[in-house]
């Protein structure tokens, strides 16, 4: 049976884009062989070809989704056979990645090419945007070498349209801190939640979450916060992105409850949502001059408030629900003081449900000298 090669060019927290891609395949019943992690790479093999830009508008943690290249002997010269091939009646614009031997590959390349008559220029490409702005994977000519195997690049993040949903929404909050839309985006895919279950974020903020949930084309969408203003934030936030995109249209309508999240059950019918993806509060912002025990008393805190919060999310789900959820940690100096609920929440009837089986749980999601990370937990209600 022929199989079909790709590469996907995994973003800087590269376990959470393996384990969100992974997911989403699993969840498309696309069955994977083979995958593995070569530098910033996954590689894996499909028995089916992928809709490789379909795909990339689905996920929010991959850079780039390349196809293996059928080979016509070393990377060289299946480079060179390769773009050969391509159109002959323009200039031929290229680019190759992969690594410190990369470029001298492309120039070895280039100065056969111009041997036998062909019209071509290099184009150095330092990040996606570059590929996407001289128009490269239109031409198929972005090309990435890895392991000697040769990738053509078939899809890029869509930056420009994950940009305008993030800076061109009408509110956002500086002050109690922003979920990333693409962590927000991986965590709603993590839930594998079909476009059209009811999905509940119980702490929606100015509705980063929810906004990206609908522009995956989820349909029935709730969400709550204790905060009016936030309420108010994400009810403008989601008329300006269902205004702004098509897919969203249809879910334009997103019921938003002012509730404490310890009185959710009060306000959603029981056993009514297929899944819960969620960043709740992660504590008082911080400076770094906080002492441990401030910090391991905000932990504590912060584990009574989640329990409570999974006691209604039990309530609420069906069973066999879906809760993605971020835990926070706090750095304090070279240590992390963590939450510990974790085995409290299974004991309220919620199991793990963990990613692949080389993968960790939780996965952390932390940028260099930031004081709070986010540890990414998968639960589902037990049935």
């Amino acid at each position: 049976m022929t199989s079909h090669t790709y590469a996907f060019h995994l973003g800087r927290q590269k376990d959470l884009s393996e384990a969100e891609i992974l997911s989403v395949l699993a969840h498309m019943r696309v069955t994977v062989e083979h995958p593995r992690v070569v530098g910033e790479y996954l590689l894996l093999a499909t028995a089916t070809p992928l809709d490789a830009p379909a795909l990339m508008n689905v996920l929010g943690g991959t850079r780039l989704i390349a196809e293996k290249c059928d080979a016509t002997g070393d990377a060289k010269d299946t480079i060179f056979s390769y773009l050969e091939s391509l159109p002959s009646d323009k200039k031929l614009h290229f680019s190759i990645s992969g690594g410190k031997h990369a470029e001298r590959i492309a120039i070895d390349a280039k100065k056969k090419l111009k041997a036998i008559g062909r019209s071509v220029r290099f184009v150095k490409t330092m990040n996606t945007a570059s590929i996407l702005h001289n128009g490269l994977v239109e031409r198929g000519s972005h090309l990435t070498v890895i392991d000697n195997v040769v990738y053509i690049t078939r899809a890029i993040q869509p930056i420009e349209e994950m940009s305008e949903r993030d800076y061109g929404r009408p509110k956002t909050d500086d002050v109690s801190g922003m979920l990333p839309p693409k962590l927000a985006r991986m965590m709603v895919n993590l839930t594998n939640a079909n476009t059209d279950d009811t999905l509940l974020d119980p702490f929606c903020g100015s509705g980063t979450l929810l906004g990206e949930a609908m522009s995956l084309g989820i349909t029935n969408l709730i969400g709550s916060d204790l905060s009016k203003k936030a309420i108010s934030d994400s009810a403008e936030n989601l008329k300006w992105l269902a205004s702004n995109l098509p897919v969203a249209r249809s879910s334009s309508h997103v019921p938003l409850h002012t509730v404490d999240v310890r009185n959710l059950s009060k306000h959603i019918e029981p056993d009514s949502i297929d899944a819960i993806a969620t960043e709740p509060l992660m504590g008082i912002p911080r400076k770094g001059k906080e002492t441990k025990q401030f910090l391991v008393d905000q932990a504590r805190e912060l584990k009574s408030l989640y329990l409570d919060a999974f006691r209604e999310f039990h309530a609420v789900l069906k069973p066999g629900g879906r809760v993605v959820f971020a835990i926070p940690r706090f750095r304090h100096h070279d240590d992390w003081i963590t939450v510990d609920c974790t085995d409290a929440i299974q004991e309220l009837g919620f199991e793990l449900m963990p990613y692949a089986e080389q993968l960790p749980m939780p996965i952390l999601y932390h940028r260099d000298k930031q004081h709070v990370g986010r540890e990414i937990w998968r639960f589902k209600k037990s049935a």
